[in-house]
């Protein structure tokens, strides 16, 4: 029935049933729990509400639940949780989710402790916790960007809430013994839930998980405090809770203050999304809250002894420092401890030009740089091509792939972009028409203008994941034009000396002919469509068989790439017989390579094995008597033959026109490649035990002679 309703509509009617649950608060839970199915809805509007309802229930001190009420609406809205963690798009939101989360874990936890064996209701306590913990060391809502540097000060309010949820976690799974009291003396009973609150013979809160989790979660929150830049929001935050831990959790007093000890502001870098001036500040304010953490621990005994000199020696040190730049501007400061860390992005990612032409197309540098107004066209060709070699050397390929996705987008934007064919008019109204233009055109500029900033710092959004038909669209492209290019007719003296083509050789491949675009083609099916397996892995020699959808994926696609190479040789047998020699070469190499890499002690080739037999099964039919030279020219130069190889020159044997082939490339063999002469002596037994009698013969004949 609601999806006959628009959002406000709905919304509408939710306010009613809101409000019914705030003048009665006896119906409250029955309303929460008929609102809680809205929380799946698609329209965002619908999920703001519900999150913004259900946050009001369990944090808003003017809705006055009983706590049995509350525990039960908490379970029930596990579930509902658990798909708004995932789908919330908007930071504020997702904030109100987290906040939500951190008092049902409370309220959940406990349930569990004192009601054993509620095994759902843990499973999806445990699946909620676990979707927010690995979003702490991600942007989410926010989509990644492609600079790390840059992700770190991004959403700093998300993690902010998501650094308070994972402490509640580490609080309630490890065991609690406050150290010291308001007047600092002695040790107190605790009234906060812990571990310690859980029967040993719990069977879903066991110890030893649970404190195992609390310290790799801790490690988690940690790891601020070993980043090579200032974040001075997370560093407060993690000193703030580092005064509870101490407080609370002496059992984890070494792992923070190790961490205290070692940290230093003048050994982080200056970060590329930081002025000087900030730099400056946020060191000023991190040592402050530094020295405000050391001496909160020796004044209520939160320090313990293997701590305090080294401790007492860096708050000596603390102290001096803020006398020192207290006594001078901070912000006309020179200090020579700054070092700023290597920027790696671009100061212009923008993937829309604001004119449509080549050079703000190309231009990823600073929009004001002097140096966008150089003219190129006044250098040399051959300097020029060097300068640009060099340049594509250096670079490395995440970040040229980058700078080409730009370049892409802005292309496309620009494509999309290009005003339509004007349709003809009348005179009187394409008069009135051109001033209502121009006075669209002028205020267009103006609100541009406006909304411009060259200083604005812009964020590529990570690229989208292609499909598996997207890829295997892009795979057959690839082949299509690599093959237009291998059938065309391109001589070498079609290329002028001194062009570039020397430069390019150097990047691409050694020695450029016309069948290079094959040699490429083969590379990328077997170097670059390969993908290392993890130890787990079993059945590692397999081809027919993969265990992981991407082996899967990738076989698919390069089999794509091989049957396009074994129809391009099926078209002219004997013209490309190089191609194909050099291709299956290329295939049993990689796979070698691969094995040797991978530790995989077998020497088992399986996709050599499977094409080079498809290559011998497709040829035998075709040769014909004159063709003995081809055919033992193919067998010599494969780089391997096993039975199964060897056997396919049977057929070749029993056929009375051509069995000159078959018993020639056999004695070629035995004579010249050693190591198949015994799989060639044991195809000529099995020939001599046939029923043909004159091949019973031959065969007889010719094992007598190399055996």
């Amino acid at each position: 029935m609601t999806s006959q309703f628009s959002s406000d509509q709905i919304i509408s009617q939710l306010d009613q049933a809101k409000q019914l649950a705030l003048t009665q608060p006896e119906t409250h839970a029955q309303v929460f729990r008929q609102i809680l199915p809205f929380t799946s809805r698609p329209e965002l509007p619908i999920k703001q509400w519900c999150v913004e309802f259900i946050h009001d229930t369990f944090l808003n001190s003017k809705v006055q639940l009983r706590h049995g009420d509350k525990v039960d609406l908490a379970i029930d809205s596990l579930d509902s949780l658990i798909g708004l963690s995932n789908s919330m798009v908007e930071i504020h939101d997702f904030c109100q989710v987290i906040n939500i989360s951190n008092i049902i874990y409370k309220l959940v936890f406990q349930y569990v402790c004192e009601n054993d064996g509620c095994n759902q209701i843990w499973s999806k306590l445990i699946e909620l916790k676990n979707s927010l913990v690995n979003k702490f060391q991600t942007n989410y809502p926010l989509k990644e960007s492609d600079n790390a540097e840059h992700d770190i000060l991004r959403n700093v309010i998300t993690k902010l809430e998501l650094l308070k949820f994972i402490m509640t976690v580490v609080d309630y799974q490890s065991k609690t013994q406050i150290v010291g009291s308001s007047n600092g003396s002695g040790t107190v009973t605790t009234n906060f839930f812990s571990l310690d609150r859980v029967p040993i013979n719990h069977t879903l809160i066991k110890y030893q998980n649970m404190e195992y989790e609390a310290v790799n979660l801790l490690d988690l929150i940690l790891k601020t405090l070993t980043q090579d830049i200032l974040n001075p929001p997370m560093i407060s935050a993690t000193l703030n809770i580092g005064i509870i831990l101490l407080k609370r959790k002496p059992q984890y007093a070494g792992k923070v203050l190790k961490l205290i000890e070692n940290f230093d502001t003048n050994a982080k870098f200056q970060s590329n999304y930081q002025t000087i001036e900030q730099f400056k500040l946020a060191k000023k304010y991190i040592d402050r809250n530094l020295k405000i953490f050391i001496q909160h621990g020796f004044k209520y005994g939160l320090i313990p002894t293997n701590f305090q000199s080294n401790l007492n020696k860096k708050l000596q040190l603390l102290i001096e420092r803020g006398n020192e730049i207290r006594k001078k501007n901070i912000f006309i400061e020179d200090s020579s401890n700054i070092k700023k860390r290597k920027f790696e992005g671009f100061l212009n990612p923008s993937k829309r030009i604001k004119t449509a032409d080549y050079k703000n197309l190309y231009t990823l540098n600073d929009l004001n740089n002097e140096l966008n107004n150089f003219d190129l066209t006044t250098v040399p060709q051959h300097i020029l091509v060097s300068m640009v070699m060099n340049a594509l050397d250096r670079a490395s390929v995440p970040k040229l792939t980058k700078a080409l996705e730009i370049i892409s987008e802005r292309y496309t934007s620009a494509l999309s972009s290009r005003p339509a064919i004007p349709v003809a008019q009348p005179v009187k109204q394409e008069v009135a028409v051109k001033t209502q233009v121009k006075r669209l055109a002028e205020s267009d500029e103006e609100s541009d203008s406006e909304q411009y900033n060259p200083e604005a710092m812009y964020t590529l959004p990570p690229p989208k994941d292609l499909s598996f038909q997207d890829k295997k669209l892009q795979i057959e492209l690839i082949i299509k034009n690599f093959f237009k290019l291998a059938k065309g007719e391109v001589k070498p003296e079609d290329i002028e000396p001194g062009s570039n083509s020397d430069e390019l050789t150097k990047i691409a491949i050694k020695s450029w002919k016309k069948d290079s675009w094959i040699l490429l083609l083969s590379r990328l099916v077997t170097r670059g469509m390969r993908r290392p397996k993890s130890k787990s892995e079993e059945d590692e020699d397999s081809y027919d068989v993969e265990t992981s959808p991407d082996d899967t994926v990738s076989q698919e696609m390069g089999d794509l790439v091989r049957n396009a190479i074994f129809d391009y040789f099926l078209e002219n047998i004997h013209g490309r017989i190089d191609i194909i020699i050099e291709w299956l070469n290329e295939e049993w190499y990689s796979e070698v390579v691969f094995n040797e890499a991978n530790n995989i002690k077998t020497n088992n080739t399986p996709i050599y094995d499977k094409w080079a037999g498809k290559v011998l099964d497709a040829m035998i039919p075709f040769l014909e008597p004159n063709d003995k030279k081809i055919f033992i020219r193919l067998l010599s130069d494969l780089p391997q033959l096993n039975q199964d190889l060897l056997s396919k020159i049977k057929s070749l044997c029993f056929d009375p026109a051509r069995s000159t082939i078959g018993f020639l490339a056999l004695a070629f063999l035995i004579m010249y490649r050693p190591p198949v002469k015994q799989g060639c002596l044991q195809v000529l037994q099995e020939l001599s035990e046939c029923d043909q009698e004159d091949v019973k013969q031959e065969a007889k004949k010719r094992l007598e002679k190399f055996q």
